[in-house]
């Protein structure tokens, strides 16, 4: 059939939108949450103690040794090419900045304060009408977190994906949440257990919001001070060289340092602010990262060799170190009894944990006889920990055989990290 000349335009502009509307569902389901290989895996934590802190007129602060007297402050300038309310420092010591105010679909800016270079990303925020985004922050895992203006909107990035995820959006409720809570706009951090911690900009209460299995207030509590501070423009955590945690709340023209014990704030950074501008924001990602010394009257050595800690997530995989089986077989040697141990340890300490233990073998041999012998494996572990005193109704075993090598080449040696024993907690991780 001869299609006319003059149908082409119409013919053309049809094909635009058809491609328009596949291209744009595409992007809006790859902005869906959805589990992937890397839900609930970690990125490499190479954080450092730095902390950033950014002015309205665009001024990025460094710096180090903010605990001490002898801090280090350097001015690295106009760091970013356009207006900033929100940014997060993610554990590669690189900084990720959206545009201030921007309501319409946003690229998010990566800023390496090493080289003093950035560039635009890959990753691109949704659109939104709530004012823009307001604050950012990264958890244990290293993903990273934008939050609007008044917490109508959450999204998290994996930096070793291309899409976002929308935790939340204007038409999610969090239990025991209220709009009106942050009304004149709320900053937020992660704390190690993954918990969104929310302070008000103008007021006094924060919030404990729970999003690793239910979408919930978990606790809210007074910032009680005898200094008043007018506004709050953000708040973080932050690991002192002593292994104590403090929290910083960034005002106009001072980082504080909160005290809980004292029930007051006292200022350990002041800026003039007619020569560089208010503070807007602040970053930095040291809390994840445990230290030498004493948290609270804990000793950390004690608990450098855990398993399981408050920021272990629900089917996080955790891989038992120097679990040894003779080539093909299926009985436990004696070099395996030390991490199987301290698993039993944990097991007794957080009794309502539920675990899948998972065995995996190497990419050589028959398939179907490596996923026997990889449940024969950790029916083996099994049995230790229920010798050991733990309940067996709370050990659920899977054998993958050689399904999901970590490694598929390389030389026998190299190949040797395929054979291994994990789990999962799949019950109780709300301790």
């Amino acid at each position: 059939m001869i299609i006319p000349f003059k149908t082409y335009p119409l013919i053309i502009v049809m094909i635009i939108a058809i491609t328009q509307e596949i291209l744009g569902q595409k992007q809006w389901n790859g902005l869906r949450q959805k589990e992937d290989k890397y839900e609930l895996t970690s990125i490499p934590n190479n954080c450092d103690d730095k902390v950033y802190a950014l002015t309205e007129i665009g001024n990025l602060l460094e710096i180090e040794n903010i605990e001490n007297k002898e801090r280090i402050i350097n001015q690295l300038g106009r760091a970013f090419p356009f207006k900033c309310n929100a940014f997060a420092k993610g554990i590669n010591n690189k900084i990720y900045a959206v545009k201030g105010y921007e309501q319409a679909s946003t690229p998010i800016y990566e800023y390496n304060p090493k080289s003093r270079q950035g560039n635009v990303s890959k990753w691109i925020l949704p659109s939104n009408k709530d004012g823009g985004w307001i604050s950012g922050a990264v958890d244990s895992r290293g993903k990273l977190y934008f939050i609007s203006t008044t917490m109508e909107n959450l999204v998290r990035i994996d930096i070793r994906k291309v899409e976002p995820d929308i935790l939340w959006s204007e038409n999610l409720s969090v239990k025991g949440w209220e709009k009106e809570n942050c009304k004149s706009g709320c900053n937020f951090f992660i704390n190690q257990r993954d918990e969104l911690v929310v302070k008000e900009n103008k007021g006094n209460r924060i919030w404990h919001i729970s999003i690793i299995n239910q979408l919930k207030v978990i606790k809210s509590e007074i910032v009680n001070t005898n200094n008043k501070i007018n506004s709050t423009n953000d708040i973080m955590e932050y690991i002192n060289s002593s292994g104590n945690m403090m929290t910083f709340l960034l005002g106009r023209n001072a980082i504080y340092n909160y005290s809980t014990k004292k029930n007051d704030i006292t200022s350990i950074v002041k800026i003039d602010t007619l020569k560089l501008g208010f503070f807007t924001e602040m970053g930095g990602c040291n809390n994840f990262l445990k230290k030498e010394g004493k948290v609270i009257g804990k000793v950390i050595n004690e608990e450098k060799d855990e398993l399981i800690t408050v920021t272990t997530s629900v089917n996080e995989s955790i891989r038992l170190k120097n679990i040894i089986f003779q080539l093909g077989a299926s009985e436990l040697q004696s070099e395996s009894f030390d991490e199987l141990d301290k698993l039993v340890k944990q097991l007794k300490k957080y009794q309502q944990v539920e675990i899948l233990l998972e065995g995996h073998t190497d990419i050589t041999g028959d398939a179907d006889e490596n996923i026997q012998l990889s449940l024969n494996r950790v029916n083996s572990c099994k049995k230790y920990l229920v010798n050991k005193g733990i309940e067996g109704r709370r050990i659920q075993t899977k054998g993958y055989g050689n399904e999901r090598p970590l490694k598929r080449v390389g030389s026998e040696k190299e190949r040797i990290i395929n054979r291994r024993v994990e789990f999962k907690i799949i019950k109780g991780i709300g301790f």
